[in-house]
């Protein structure tokens, strides 16, 4: 608790030092891993998607995984060492994760090249304040995926949640099949010291992983 006071004090006093804006809550709502979010319906307070057309999984017997997108809502060029050190680590353990899952498919293959019967799975993930008081299932903000004047208070309270994303792709025309975003909810990112750490977002990223074990298992 003293360590937190301390950093509270040190932040207060930055954020004295700013313009003003720094308090105010980013009305953004989305991370712009998607081009277009207005087509996303919800099923339930924490979820939403889209198909952007009737396909048949049945068909696709390969897939192949992209490079999972971190998006720390930190520039690169204000980002620490650790902090990229950090984003790197959370991008390998997901790919890695998805590999191991789709691995132990018995529906489908795991691919490094395209093919006519092979999807291709694009993720994001990011880390979103979400305002536990409003109802729709949007009403979050982006945050910083670590710790800054305008994010401290609400990792704190305890309201940072992972946003995961999710991309599905024909790989052999190209065509967008599907996009849906997820809130991990039931996962707290819970500070044990002044910067996030690997080990206190890696329960939120396991849920992601099961996230898309389970729809792949559809």
């Amino acid at each position: 608790m003293k360590l937190q006071a301390i950093f509270g004090v040190t932040l207060l006093g930055l954020a004295l030092l700013m313009s003003g804006c720094a308090g105010k809550r980013i009305d953004v709502k989305n991370s712009g891993f998607f081009k277009d979010y207005d087509e996303l319906h919800s099923s339930d307070n924490y979820s939403a998607q889209k198909s952007l057309k009737e396909f048949d999984m049945s068909k696709y017997k390969t897939i192949l995984i992209a490079p999972v997108l971190v998006i720390p809502a930190i520039s690169i060029e204000q980002q620490t060492p650790s902090q990229k050190k950090l984003y790197k680590e959370i991008s390998d353990y997901l790919s890695d994760g998805y590999k191991r899952e789709i691995q132990s498919s018995k529906r489908y293959k795991l691919v490094e090249t395209k093919g006519a019967d092979t999807l291709i799975l694009e993720t994001a993930v990011s880390t979103v304040e979400v305002h536990f008081e409003d109802e729709k299932w949007n009403q979050f903000s982006p945050i910083a995926m670590d710790i800054t004047v305008t994010s401290y208070n609400s990792y704190i309270d305890e309201n940072v949640r992972v946003l995961g994303e999710k991309r599905i792709v024909d790989a052999a025309t190209g065509e967008i099949l599907a996009e849906s975003m997820n809130i991990v909810k039931d996962e707290k990112i819970i500070l044990n010291s002044d910067a996030l750490e690997f080990r206190e977002i890696k329960p939120a990223l396991d849920s992601w992983i099961a996230h898309i074990r389970n729809y792949f298992s559809k």
